[in-house]
C-alpha cells in the first residue's frame, strides 16, 4: 500500500546519488528526480485537447475499478452460496427473482449473474486499453509534429553547436516516453485505482486482515523505492548514454564509408560500436531479468499473506461456512491483486529508467527557440537594397566576433562578389543575409525596412551552397525539393537554365533517374548544377552562390560559371568566392578579412594591386 500512497504524493524514488548523467554529450551530476516531477513535466509538455484525453483515461480507470470491486463482492456471495444456497435465495429477492427457488436454480442464476458481470467487466477493461493505447500514441504522433516544428523554427546557430544525432535520439525517446512512460502511468494508474478499491473491501470484510497486508507490502514498497528504483533510474541513464553514442557510431560509419574503407579504419569504428553497443545490452539484460524478480517475490508474499489470514481466522474462533465466503473473497482480491502489483511495479521500474529521456525531451522542447526567429511580413517587398548597418556576430560558445561592423548596400540587380581568406566571415556574412544566423549588433535590412529574417525574403531567394544535400530520390524530386507535386514546366525551365539537359538526356530514367544518398552517383560538377537548378526552379528574385565552385576542377569550374552568369541575368546575385578570378564579372567585390570589411572596389582596381604588389 505505501507504494501506492507514495505515487500519489510524489515521493516515490527521492533518492540523491553520485551517478553522472548526460545531455548532448555533456556529462552532468545529477540526482535521481521523483517520478513526481517527471509527471509534472509530461503534464507541461500536452495540451488541453492531450490532458483531456487523460481524463478519459481515468474514467475509463474508475469504471473498471467499480466493475472489480462488484466481481469480488459477488465472487464472495457465490461462495457462501455454495455452502448456504438459502443466503443465494436471500440476495436473489432482492433484485427481483422469485421467492422459494430450488437450491439448484439459486446456483445456476447465482453462476449465471457471476459470469455476466465478469463478462462485462472484461469488456470494459478491454476498452480501456484500446482507448489508452489509442490515446497515448495519437499525443507520440501530435508531440513529434510539434517538436519537429519547433525544430524547423530554431536559429540556424542553434544547429552548429550540436551533433545532429542528438536531435534523432530525442526524436526516437518521444516514442520511448509514450510507450515507456506515458503507458506505463495510465496502466500505473488504472492499477492503483483497482488495488485501493478492492483493499478497502478486504478492510471492509476484515479489517484484522486488512492491517497485516498493509504492513506486509508497505515493507515491501519501502525496500523498493529505497533499494530498486534509483537503480532503473541509473540504468536509465546509462542506456540513454550508450543508445546516443552508438547511434553516433552508426551515422558516421555510415556517412564516412567511403574515407574509413580507404583509410583502412573498419575496425576502429566497428569497435567503438561495439563497445557502445555491448554496454547497452548488458544493461538491458540486467534491467530485464530484475524486472522479473517483483513477480516472483509477490507469489511468495500473497502465498505468506494467505497462509496469515487462514491462521488469524482460525485462531478468531470463526466457523468453516463464514471463513469460506471470506477466502473466496481474499482469493479473488488475492488473484486480481497479485499480477495487477506486479505490472504496478514493473511500470515504476520502467517509468523510473524513462526518466532521463523525459528529462531530456523536456530540456530540449523548452530550450528550443521558437517562431520568434523567422517573423511573418505580408507587405514585404524588395525593390531597392539591401542595407548591412554594423553588423556584428559572434558564434554560440565563443567569445571572438566573427563578424565586426560591417556595413555596405546591395543594390537591386547588382552582382556581388564577396572575396577572402579562409576564416574571414565570408560564409557568415551570407547567413546573416540569409536571415538564418542574427547579429547581435547592428541590421540587415530589405528596403531599409523589411528583416532578413522573415518568410517571405526566405522565398525570393536561391541559394546554392557549396556542398549541396541531395536525398537519396529523384532528379526531380531534389530540384522541386520538398514539393509533393512537381510543376513539369517549371522543372524543366530550371533544367534548361542549369543546362542539366544533355546529361539528363542520357540517363535511361531521365529526371526520375535515382541519385542516391548524398548524390553518391554524381559527379561534383553535376551535383552543383542539380543544386543550381533547384535554386531556379523557385525562380528567385536574388541568387546567392556560396564558394559554389571551390570544390571542382578549372574546367568543371569554368563551365559552371558561364551557367552560373547565364542565370544572373536581371536578378540580383551575391557571390562568394575563394579565388578573385572566379568574381570577375561582379560589378563590386567586398574584400574580407578577419570578419571586416576592408575594401569595397571593381576587379579591375584588384588586379592591379595584385599586379602592383607582386612588381
Amino acid at each position: 500500500m505505501d507504494i501506492l500512497i507514495l505515487v500519489v504524493s510524489g515521493k516515490l524514488g527521492v533518492q540523491v546519488h553520485p551517478d553522472c548523467g548526460s545531455y548532448g554529450g555533456v556529462k552532468l551530476n545529477v540526482a535521481s528526480p521523483s517520478i513526481y516531477s517527471a509527471i509534472l513535466k509530461l503534464r507541461s509538455l500536452l495540451t488541453r485537447e492531450e490532458k483531456l484525453k487523460w481524463v478519459g483515461i481515468i474514467c475509463f480507470a474508475l469504471m473498471t475499478s467499480v466493475l472489480e470491486v462488484i466481481t469480488a463482492s459477488v465472487i464472495v456471495v457465490f461462495a457462501q452460496v455454495l455452502n448456504q444456497p438459502e443466503v443465494g435465495q436471500k440476495y436473489l429477492s432482492m433484485v427481483g427473482f422469485a421467492p422459494h427457488l430450488s437450491p439448484a436454480r439459486v446456483l445456476f442464476f447465482i453462476a449465471i449473474i457471476v459470469g455476466i458481470i465478469y463478462l462485462v467487466k472484461n469488456l470494459v477493461a478491454a476498452a480501456e486499453v484500446f482507448f489508452q493505447n489509442f490515446s497515448i500514441q495519437k499525443i507520440n504522433y501530435q508531440f513529434k509534429n510539434k517538436l519537429l516544428h519547433r525544430y524547423a523554427e530554431a536559429d540556424y546557430g542553434f544547429y552548429l553547436t550540436r551533433n545532429s544525432s542528438l536531435g534523432l535520439a530525442v526524436v526516437t525517446e518521444v516514442d520511448l516516453i509514450c510507450s515507456g512512460g506515458m503507458l506505463s502511468i495510465a496502466t500505473i494508474l488504472s492499477e492503483e485505482i483497482i488495488f485501493l478499491s478492492l483493499v478497502c473491501l478486504v478492510v471492509f470484510m476484515n479489517p484484522s486482515l486488512a492491517l497485516t497486508i498493509f504492513a506486509i507490502t508497505m515493507l515491501f514498497g519501502l525496500l523498493l523505492s529505497k533499494i530498486m528504483f534509483p537503480q532503473f533510474y541509473r540504468w536509465g541513464q546509462r542506456l540513454q548514454d550508450a543508445g546516443l553514442n552508438s547511434g553516433q557510431n552508426l551515422l558516421q560509419f555510415f556517412h564516412g564509408f567511403k574515407e574509413i574503407v580507404l583509410l583502412g579504419k573498419r575496425e576502429a569504428f566497428i569497435d567503438a560500436y561495439k563497445f557502445h553497443s555491448l554496454k547497452k545490452s548488458q544493461v538491458q539484460a540486467l534491467q530485464t531479468a530484475t524486472n522479473t524478480l517483483p513477480r516472483l517475490v509477490i507469489e511468495v508474499l500473497f502465498v505468506g499473506v494467505f497462509v496469515t489470514t487462514v491462521a488469524i481466522m482460525c485462531l478468531d474462533h470463526e466457523s468453516p461456512t463464514q471463513m469460506i465466503g471470506l477466502l473466496g473473497g481474499y482469493l479473488y482480491a488475492g488473484f486480481r491483486l497479485m499480477p495487477g502489483l506486479n505490472r504496478i511495479i514493473n511500470m515504476l521500474n520502467t517509468f523510473k529508467s524513462v526518466i532521463p529521456s523525459i528529462e531530456r525531451v523536456y530540456k530540449e522542447y523548452t530550450s528550443v527557440a521558437a517562431k520568434e526567429n523567422y517573423v511573418d511580413v505580408p507587405d514585404f517587398a524588395f525593390q531597392n537594397s539591401i542595407n548591412l548597418t554594423g553588423v556584428s556576430f559572434s558564434y554560440l560558445n565563443t567569445e571572438k566576433d566573427a563578424l565586426k561592423n560591417v556595413s555596405f548596400e546591395v543594390k537591386k540587380g547588382e552582382c556581388i562578389g564577396i572575396v577572402g581568406e579562409t576564416g574571414s566571415g565570408k560564409s557568415t556574412l551570407v547567413d546573416l543575409m540569409l536571415g538564418l544566423l542574427r547579429p547581435y549588433k547592428g541590421a540587415i535590412l530589405i528596403d531599409a525596412k523589411h528583416p532578413v529574417n522573415s518568410y517571405q525574403w526566405h522565398q525570393k531567394i536561391g541559394y546554392v551552397p557549396q556542398s549541396i544535400y541531395l536525398t537519396d530520390d529523384t532528379i526531380a524530386a531534389n530540384i522541386a525539393f520538398g514539393e509533393k507535386e512537381v510543376d513539369v514546366q517549371r522543372l524543366n525551365a530550371a533544367i534548361d537554365a542549369a543546362q542539366l539537359s544533355k546529361f539528363i538526356e542520357q540517363l535511361p530514367d531521365g529526371a526520375k533517374t535515382v541519385v542516391g544518398e548524398r548524390g553518391v552517383r554524381l559527379s561534383g560538377g553535376e551535383r552543383q548544377r542539380i543544386s543550381i537548378a533547384r535554386a531556379l526552379y523557385r525562380n528567385p528574385e536574388v541568387l546567392i552562390f556560396d564558394e559554389a565552385t571551390s570544390a571542382l576542377d578549372n574546367e568543371t569550374e569554368a563551365k559552371l560559371m558561364e551557367t552560373i552568369h547565364s542565370v544572373s541575368k536581371n536578378r540580383t546575385v551575391i557571390m562568394i568566392a575563394h579565388r578573385l578570378t572566379t568574381l570577375k564579372d561582379c560589378d563590386r567585390i567586398v574584400m574580407m578579412d578577419g570578419g571586416m570589411v576592408r575594401q569595397i572596389t571593381a576587379y579591375e582596381n584588384l588586379q592591379k594591386d595584385n599586379i602592383k604588389s607582386h612588381a
